[in-house]
C-alpha cells in the first residue's frame, strides 16, 4: 500500500504540475506526476522528460547525466528535484 507523503506544486511556463509522493517501501519515495488543467489532473506519461524539462526552465542544473555513472532514475532524479521546488 503506497501511503502519501507529500504533494508539491510546481507553476511553470506549460502551466501547474502536481507531484505527489508515496511511501511505497522503496529507499526513494514514488512520484506521480500530473499536469493540472482548470482544475482537472491529466497523468505525465514521460516524468523523467517533463523533469528535465522544468530542471531547465528553472536553472536549477541538477546533472541528470552525470559523467561518473549511469544517468540518475526517476526517483533520484525526482528527490534532487524535489529539494529545490522546496526552497523555491
Amino acid at each position: 500500500m503506497n501511503k502519501l507523503l507529500e504533494t508539491i506544486e510546481v507553476n511553470s511556463v506549460n502551466g501547474l504540475y502536481r507531484i505527489y509522493l508515496f511511501n511505497d517501501g522503496n529507499a526513494l519515495p514514488k512520484l506521480v506526476m500530473y499536469q493540472v488543467t482548470d482544475g482537472h489532473e491529466a497523468p505525465i506519461k514521460n516524468m523523467y522528460r517533463e523533469l528535465k524539462k522544468l530542471n531547465k526552465e528553472f536553472s536549477f542544473k541538477i546533472d541528470f547525466e552525470p559523467t561518473d555513472r549511469i544517468k540518475l532514475n526517476t526517483r533520484e532524479f525526482g528527490k534532487e528535484s524535489i529539494k529545490h521546488y522546496q526552497s523555491f
